[in-house]
């Protein structure tokens, strides 16, 4: 155990509300992050950890549908392995919810990325669709370029036993902006193809392929930065215990709820993967992979100014109309960018869609974990994940087919409108409901 949780005033607080019973669940909250509200070394893993996964993912929505369609595959092919990926995610994810108080965050986190490491390996040795899916399947290397799978449950179980309801939104927040500055560091990490390709004059797919080996090592010095989590970043177990089951909670009809709406808005995020926006870029208006890496790095940025103004909008208007109407100006713009005429008005439209994008997400997962009690937040976490990636995996399949034929803009209106459609059933869903740090 670290020495943050050995300090005097720590072990004063979780001595007199031990013995309450009632208390318990608080005392967790109360000792599980440091003096000060300053971050612990737990979250400065977790935060650590989501940059280096978000590099990964940053740098293969770029190259992936790409290389995919240069070794042969056909668009329709190439949204059925995103889509491979997909199921594969969701049902690890089911696996890791239920499991979640048998096998600790730390284990999970460290095999989630040793697996995907691992499922690389099948892109250097066949061409094969089959094999590449149930490699996608078992990697879950989807090109989404968004942070949705098994370890973002983790991510939030673990975040959340290390903050408080003071610290929690900020906490997510810094957890969001090391999501985009990793993935921001990722897109740009293909301009390393570019110089291999221009100048050393290499074949795209061999400089594609030496991204993806750093894709792997990615992965695995991922998988050594989570080693050091703590026990203190574990959920809390009451006896007995031992699987979670969301369907028997208290707050059922919440977790239900809310994870059916995140499953609408997945379905429609699937649908407009940063894979597909590369190519759509590189079709429509013959931007090369070193522009479209440029226009992902700039949203990226634009995304880490987004992150850090959400806690201070969600302390003014607070978490609810925080993710909500900053997500209604993002998908207006996505509606508007299907009908750029230019390849500027279509950049310029994704750049004011990146300044809003991102500020629900820290928002967002502050608000459901608020919505619940301590011993149930893993529930919520594990339930939400998994509506969100329901929805997500038949998108990019039906994607590719829209786009085969030749329905390119339906993914842009119809992801643009059933998003709309999401953002104002959760408003009107959960404007009533009340969240303890906000109940003042």
């Amino acid at each position: 155990m670290f020495s943050y949780l050995k300090s005097s005033k720590d072990k004063t607080t979780q001595i007199s509300i031990a013995f309450n019973p009632s208390l318990y669940m608080v005392s967790t909250e109360i000792t599980s992050h440091s003096a000060g509200g300053r971050p612990t070394i737990d979250a400065f893993i977790v935060y650590a950890g989501r940059g280096l996964r978000d590099m990964g993912r940053g740098l293969i929505a770029v190259i992936l549908a790409i290389y995919l369609s240069q070794i042969g595959l056909s668009i329709p092919q190439i949204g059925l392995v995103l889509g491979a990926s997909l199921v594969g995610g969701f049902v690890l994810s089911l696996i890791v919810m239920f499991t979640a108080n048998v096998i600790s965050n730390r284990i999970w986190l460290v095999a989630i990325a040793l697996i995907t490491a691992l499922s690389i390996l099948m892109l250097f040795f066949t061409e094969n669709v089959w094999l590449i899916g149930v490699a996608s399947f078992f990697g879950s290397y989807a090109g989404s370029g968004m942070h949705w799978g098994p370890s973002l449950q983790l991510e939030q179980s673990s975040l959340t036993q290390v903050t408080n309801f003071q610290t929690r939104t900020r906490a997510f927040s810094n957890l969001s902006m090391s999501s985009a500055a990793g993935r921001a560091i990722g897109s740009g990490l293909v301009a390393i193809a570019t110089y291999l390709i221009t100048v050393r004059g290499w074949e795209l797919i061999d400089a594609y392929q030496v991204l993806l080996a750093i894709y792997l090592v990615i992965n695995l010095v991922n998988a050594i930065t989570y080693l050091p989590l703590s026990s203190a970043a574990e959920p809390k177990v009451h006896a007995g215990q031992i699987l979670v089951n969301p369907f028997r909670t208290r707050s059922r009809r919440s977790i239900i709820k809310i994870s059916g709406l995140f499953g609408v808005d997945s379905f429609a995020g699937g649908m407009i993967f940063d894979s597909f926006f590369a190519l759509w870029m590189l079709e429509k208006y013959g931007m090369n992979e070193g522009v479209i890496a440029a226009v992902l790095i700039a949203t990226q940025a634009l995304n880490l100014v987004s992150i850090w103004l959400a806690p201070l909008l969600a302390k003014r208007i607070g978490l609810l109309n925080t993710f909500v109407w900053t997500q209604v100006v993002s998908n207006v713009c996505l509606i508007l960018f299907a009908f750029s005429t230019t390849g500027s008005i279509a950049v310029a439209i994704w750049m004011i869609r990146g300044l809003f994008d991102e500020m629900d997400v820290p928002t967002r997962q502050s608000y459901m974990m608020a919505l619940v009690p301590p011993e149930e937040r893993t529930a919520m976490a594990g339930s939400a994940n998994l509506g969100r990636g329901l929805g997500r995996v038949p998108s990019s399949t039906l994607t590719g087919f829209l786009w085969a034929g030749a329905y390119t803009v339906a993914p842009w209106l119809i992801g643009g409108g059933l998003k709309l459609a999401y953002n104002f059933a959760i408003f009107f869903s959960f404007r009533n409901v009340k969240i303890p740090e906000e109940s003042e």
